[in-house]
């Protein structure tokens, strides 16, 4: 019993509280430690239980799940899956705003006679189970965005084009990231961020909304343009085909995962050698190391998050592992160590 992962189920539904512990009961490593019906439960059960995950609704009385998300990271920081409805019937804002909090993964509810098998959540309890979360200071301010310092890039800048591979954690150091990016960073950028595949268009938006850049869901045979930010959309590989322009590929997944970081940035290695720019951000496994380990080969410049700054520390670790990487890079600082590299400077300048 002591080995087994405790986890806190909040839904203001009874039927769904009951439906989700049935389905976590089946799972021998997983023990249900206690049941909320609000936030405010949530947050005093949190305090004295210690679950190592949380999963959370969205829309509850007395303190709704996102509050709750903002309260439990500041106090007690604890892994938290969100459950929420179909986002397309939602405002993308209302899920991605969690990610923002704290919480780690987004999962749709599956309908109450779907039976115990849709509410398949172990195998993502476990998981989150497995990782580090981190203090969230409440009512954070976003940080103004970079300014090129009144001048553009300079003339024969050395790279093309900035690709990204991103997992667990990953979303709130791309909303970073992209909010604090001048509208003039001469780069474009294309992402693959591992995300529940019925989130992807929220994502997109939730980024948009906080970036001057363009950023949208990739079409196939789309030019790649400074100041525009194509994310991988789900169930597809995006690959850069030839300089300018990306594809979208089907296929079979690469490193668990399709879309995969390292089909987009092996693609960015021999489309673009040494004018790619490559990054690999927090996320459990090893998607993007051999890809970036591609760049580096090439020529490209080879970036990656810092461990102390990482959720999880798998992809950037594997990349070290190979020696793919050139520059560790805190979370909060990516979006200022690229404006550098695109003004001609060291990367480690100024830190």
């Amino acid at each position: 019993m002591g080995n087994k992962v405790s986890v806190l189920v909040v839904d203001d539904s009874h039927i769904c509280r009951q439906l989700i512990r049935e389905a976590l009961s089946r799972d021998p490593d997983l023990e249900v430690v206690g049941m909320c019906a609000n936030g405010q439960e949530a947050l005093k059960a949190a305090r004295e239980l210690r679950p190592q995950v949380i999963t959370m609704d969205v829309e509850m009385p007395v303190m709704d799940g996102l509050t709750a998300v903002e309260h439990i990271m500041a106090e007690v920081p604890t892994p938290i899956l969100m459950l929420t409805a179909d986002p397309r019937q939602q405002a993308p804002e209302l899920t991605c705003r969690a990610l923002e909090l704290g919480a780690l993964a987004l999962q749709i509810k599956p309908s109450i006679d779907a039976g115990l098998e849709a509410w398949n959540l172990s195998r993502e309890v476990k998981l989150l189970a497995s990782v580090r979360v981190i203090r969230h200071i409440r009512s954070s301010q976003r940080r103004a965005p970079l300014t090129p310092h009144g001048t553009p890039a300079p003339i024969g800048m050395p790279y093309g084009v900035l690709v990204v591979a991103s997992s667990t954690g990953g979303p709130q150091v791309l909303f970073r990231m992209l909010s604090e990016l001048p509208a003039d960073f001469p780069l474009p950028i294309a992402i693959v961020q591992h995300i529940n595949a019925a989130f992807s268009e929220s994502l997109a938006g939730w980024l948009a909304n906080a970036s001057k850049l363009k950023v949208r869901l990739a079409k196939d045979g789309e030019a790649l343009l400074p100041g525009n930010v194509l994310i991988a959309p789900p169930g597809q590989h995006l690959a850069i085909a030839q300089r300018g322009k990306v594809a979208l590929m089907p296929g079979v997944e690469r490193d668990g995962h399709m879309p995969s970081g390292t089909v987009l940035l092996e693609s960015a290695a021999k489309a673009y050698g040494r004018r790619a720019l490559g990054l690999v951000l927090t996320g459990m496994g090893e998607d993007g190391a051999d890809g970036l380990l591609a760049i580096r080969q090439a020529g490209g410049l080879t970036l990656a998050q810092s461990e102390e700054s990482c959720v999880v520390f798998g992809m950037p670790g594997a990349s070290v592992a190979r020696r793919a990487v050139e520059h560790l890079v805190h979370g909060d600082d990516i979006a200022a160590t690229l404006a550098r590299i695109v003004r001609g400077e060291s990367p480690s300048a100024g830190r």
